[in-house]
């Protein structure tokens, strides 16, 4: 595997230093080995939206993150960066555009290397954030992209169309996938609304699966950000095509399904 390339920031005052420490950190706990079997129930769950790579099946070392506050817990790879606040590893506003104000990240985990080195990959992350005072709809709508425009939409279509002319399915580059109607669906038994997001700025495009479940009067939230750079015909390496982004989105995914909260 090739090593991350930076995550491009999108003003110079965020150009700040991104730490990595080591794990496990405060507020998690070391297991020694995570079924990966777990991450076969996402596969089944959503029908064939996505394969699941041989990573996400095969059993690997974990650690468990639980969060006192909600009494919600998940497992991630022991090899994955973890961050207990936003602005270390991760910038949660820009990546969560659909996040509200009051949003504040319990939990961040970032992949720590690159599956796709000779891709515009750039970054993928699971954040873990809880907004206090709640409502059932409020916490729903988090999950509903924002619309894009007449004149985004056709501007966006233009620029795929013109980068790609000649692209066939197999290897087709990742295009926009809004949802504009979020799904309701159940993962490790907690039901949550579903929504997927993308946003383009200057030259970085930011995926963003949203999870949103309603509990005790707040809202907990999990997003899958994926981040990937333009440039490729510059650099050398292609376009992340819509496999990639899936593959990558099944590791992040396999995340969830070990969710549990705390026995009553």
């Amino acid at each position: 595997m090739g090593k991350m390339i930076c995550h491009p920031e999108r003003s110079l005052a965020q150009r700040v230093r991104r730490s990595r420490r080591a794990c496990p950190e405060r507020g998690t706990r070391q297991r020694p080995e995570s079924n990966g079997t777990c991450s076969l129930i996402i596969a089944a769950m959503l029908s064939g939206a996505f394969s699941l790579s041989s990573y996400a099946q095969s059993t690997q070392p974990t650690h468990t993150f639980h969060d006192r506050i909600t009494r919600i817990s998940f497992d991630y790879p022991a090899n994955w960066t973890f961050a207990e606040r936003d602005h270390e590893i991760s910038t949660f506003h820009l990546d969560a555009r659909t996040a509200p104000r009051n949003a504040r990240v319990r939990a961040v985990i970032a992949m720590p290397e690159n599956p796709y080195p000779q891709s515009t990959f750039s970054g993928a992350y699971l954040y873990f954030s809880v907004s206090a005072q709640s409502t059932a709809a409020a916490c729903s709508r988090q999950a509903v992209a924002p619309r894009l425009t007449a004149t985004e939409a056709a501007h966006r279509t233009a620029e795929i169309h013109a980068s790609h002319p000649d692209d066939d399915a197999a290897g087709k580059p990742a295009t926009i996938a809004l949802t504009t109607k979020p799904d309701k669906l159940q993962i490790a038994g907690i039901a949550f609304t579903h929504g997927r997001d993308e946003q383009r700025d200057v030259c970085l495009t930011q995926h963003d699966d949203v999870y949103t479940t309603f509990r005790a009067g707040s809202c907990l939230r999990f997003d899958l950000a994926i981040n990937n750079f333009c440039g490729g015909e510059v650099s050398g390496v292609h376009d992340i095509t819509a496999k990639q982004l899936d593959d990558v989105r099944a590791r992040l995914t396999a995340i969830l399904s070990t969710l549990h909260f705390d026995p009553k």
